[in-house]
């Protein structure tokens, strides 16, 4: 079980903050982890919203679909894996801080494959959140797009 939870001030408003982070056409371009998503239901997004996602992590391609079972604007969007290869949730919050939003990621992550690995996938899976959000910072902070390492 990974257990996740990191967070960043940004300095931008809780609304651009929110739109970026909660825009799937974003996803690939802030997490490292994520090769492509796709919204997989009509209509706007929010609760209820599903989507497919295919991610890379430890070298290892897993697919797995889910659906938004928390949206308030501005505050809050959880996504639940529902199939797939992951299973869990993750947690987007967002309050105001200083003419900035304080970003804090939170999820409790199975990856179906690399149940015995425990500990490294525990440390890994940390430092790609915290890693994420740092890049994040400086695609809203500067616009500034650096390479994944």
């Amino acid at each position: 079980m990974i257990e996740i939870q990191e967070s960043v001030i940004i300095r931008q408003p809780v609304d651009k903050v929110f739109e970026y982070v909660t825009d799937p056409n974003n996803n690939a371009t802030w997490q490292s982890g994520i090769l492509e998503t796709a919204i997989t239901s009509e209509g706007s997004f929010g609760v209820g919203s599903t989507y497919s996602c295919v991610n890379r992590f430890l070298g290892i391609r897993f697919e797995s679909a889910g659906e938004i079972i928390e949206f308030e604007p501005n505050r809050l969007c959880t996504y639940l894996f529902t199939s797939g290869s992951v299973s869990g949730e993750t947690r987007f919050t967002f309050v105001p801080q200083n003419r900035g939003t304080l970003l804090t990621t939170s999820g409790v992550l199975e990856l179906k494959h690399l149940k015995l690995a425990g500990f490294l996938v525990n440390r890994k899976a940390r430092q790609q959140a915290r890693h994420d959000l740092l890049k994040l910072k400086l695609i809203l902070e500067n616009g500034i797009n650096p390479p994944d390492r």
